[in-house]
């Protein structure tokens, strides 16, 4: 367990902290619907669990038709035959996938990305399992990976917030620059279909040749990008001689060198650009996250 200073600092997050989220929790709604629209219900039982039929709308009677759906009173007023339409409101399990990589490790406001990125999920993970929704997740850094299948109910947020405790507090030792992508492998050898997928990163480890590779997972599920990011990254404070370290080793940062700050910011602008327009040609919405502004204001966005 992590002493209060060093909990106050934003350095990590503990289990107690997350488990005391479900309060903030409940002002969080999960507006949109998980819903798979059909003609009319089939004589077939699906493989996937229903929560019910829920009425869609009326229209002109067509040759096949179901005649118990007839509306009667469309029928009498329009002096045409209508039937009822109805659509099968379905369970979606959702998959908080949260990068604890080194970079991550990083903040120069309230807290680093790695603890804004664990409140986060927990906040979402909370407020969706509050609805009823099956929710799971996978904490990554470096080579490690921590997962916690989709369940009903609670059953998996207990889980996922201890998995979000322990990499906060314990990072991986070894880097590994691929992590990213063997999250997303992780989902991809699980072959989903149908499920809502939640990455909180920074994606400072994304790659051109991760658009092809995810094109399976994004065709048959649908995507979310929070990216978590802090001012510093997007512009480099004024003047002076900074210190900067990577945990082991510290390094000092002239910025006083306006053509370091520019190339910097260009290679920023870049980056985010080409995140941005390979996140929208998936069909990924993407939604900032700043280490700077409250957390439960900035998640209103996703839950829209």
């Amino acid at each position: 367990m992590l002493n209060a200073a060093k909990e106050k600092t934003g350095v990590a997050v503990t289990l107690d902290e997350l488990i005391m989220l479900r309060t903030d929790a409940q002002s969080l709604v999960w507006r949109t619907r998980h819903i798979s629209r059909a003609i009319q219900c089939g004589s077939k039982n699906s493989k996937e669990h229903g929560r019910g039929i829920n009425f869609s709308e009326t229209r002109i009677y067509q040759p096949g038709d179901d005649i118990r759906h007839i509306d009667w009173h469309a029928t009498l007023r329009t002096d045409q035959t209508h039937t009822k339409i109805f659509h099968e409101e379905k369970e979606r399990p959702i998959w908080l996938l949260v990068d604890h990589n080194p970079t991550m490790h990083f903040g120069t406001r309230h807290a680093f990305k790695s603890v804004i990125a664990a409140r986060a999920a927990a906040l979402c993970a909370w407020a969706l399992s509050a609805q009823g929704e099956r929710v799971g997740g996978l904490v990554f850094s470096g080579k490690k990976q921590l997962s916690v299948p989709p369940k009903d109910r609670l059953q998996a947020v207990l889980p996922l917030l201890k998995h979000l405790a322990d990499s906060s507090v314990q990072p991986a030792p070894e880097r590994d620059d691929n992590s990213l992508e063997q999250a997303f492998n992780f989902l991809l050898q699980r072959q989903l279909r149908g499920n809502l997928i939640i990455v909180f990163s920074d994606f400072w480890q994304w790659h051109n040749g991760l658009s092809a590779r995810l094109q399976p997972l994004t065709r048959k599920n649908q995507c979310r990008a929070v990216i978590i990011q802090d001012p510093l990254e997007m512009d480099l404070p004024r003047g002076g001689y900074y210190s900067v370290s990577d945990g082991k080793n510290i390094y000092k940062l002239n910025t006083y060198n306006t053509d370091f700050k520019q190339r910097y910011q260009q290679q920023y602008q870049e980056r985010q650009f080409m995140l941005q327009q390979a996140l929208r040609q998936l069909n990924i919405p993407a939604i900032p996250l700043w280490t700077t502004d409250t957390l439960v204001t900035q998640l209103k966005t996703l839950f829209v």
